[in-house]
């Protein structure tokens, strides 16, 4: 996939989304459903996918290490962003309608640029250095946060920052993209350590998400007809890319 190609994947479904959540109105219904099928992709691709790609030919110690430091960082910066990475925001006072709540934005764009890092990598036994997977998998991951994330910019009447704050968000994922290329391509050592650790930190913060989606989409953790079909969807999804 050529570079060009894989920012245009990942900045697309961000700003498209975007444009059409600031013209319309989601449903928390459809909303749910989406989380759904996103949820089930995200923990499929990184069990059927991710993971055994992770642990192959590599330190298995310092994955399991970057695995976990993953899900914890998650966690952390949940504390900032009020969970919009799960595709809702729990902040919806009077004092957030009348300031950006920076605190929440700040947790999503790290979030986002963190994603990006294992996106090139050179050790991938793929004819290509740029793991399309991942790209499709944060695509589709996207697609509830580009929507609780607008939802939260509607509130406040400052529209030409708002639309500034979704450019900003579409183009962090790329820029974690490019980073680990620069750092890989000039003058980084020992990439493939490095390269192990990014993308094991990402499935990390994938089974974190993925894990809470799940348990937050279903009503007293019961699962309807409808929200089963569009996770098994996803599952099946994951299973056709990997």
């Amino acid at each position: 996939m050529n570079p060009l190609i894989a920012i245009l994947c990942l900045m697309a479904p961000i700003l498209l989304t975007g444009t059409i959540a600031f013209k319309i109105s989601i449903q928390q219904t459809r909303l749910r459903l989406i989380l759904a099928f996103s949820a089930a992709y995200l923990f499929a691709l990184s069990i059927m996918h991710m993971l055994p790609e992770a642990f192959a030919n590599s330190n298995v110690k310092l994955v399991g290490l970057f695995i976990v430091l993953g899900f914890v960082l998650q966690l952390l910066i949940d504390t900032f962003s009020t969970g919009i990475e799960h595709g809702h925001v729990h902040l919806h006072s009077s004092a957030c309608k009348k300031h950006l709540p920076y605190g929440i934005i700040i947790g999503l764009l790290l979030h986002s640029f963190l994603e990006g890092l294992p996106i090139y990598d050179p050790t991938s036994p793929q004819n290509s250095n740029i793991n399309y997977q991942l790209i499709l998998g944060l695509a589709i991951h996207n697609l509830p946060i580009t929507i609780a994330f607008v939802s939260l910019l509607k509130e406040h009447e400052t529209s030409r920052k708002n639309w500034l704050l979704l450019i900003l968000f579409s183009l962090m994922t790329p820029l974690g993209y490019m980073s680990s290329y620069t750092l890989q391509s000039f003058g980084l050592n020992n990439y493939e350590l490095y390269s192990q650790a990014a993308f094991a930190l990402v499935i990390g913060i994938f089974l974190h998400i993925s894990t809470a989606i799940l348990f937050e989409t279903s009503d007293q953790h019961k699962y309807n007809i409808r929200k089963v079909v569009v996770m098994a969807g996803g599952i099946i999804l994951a299973y056709i890319i990997s």
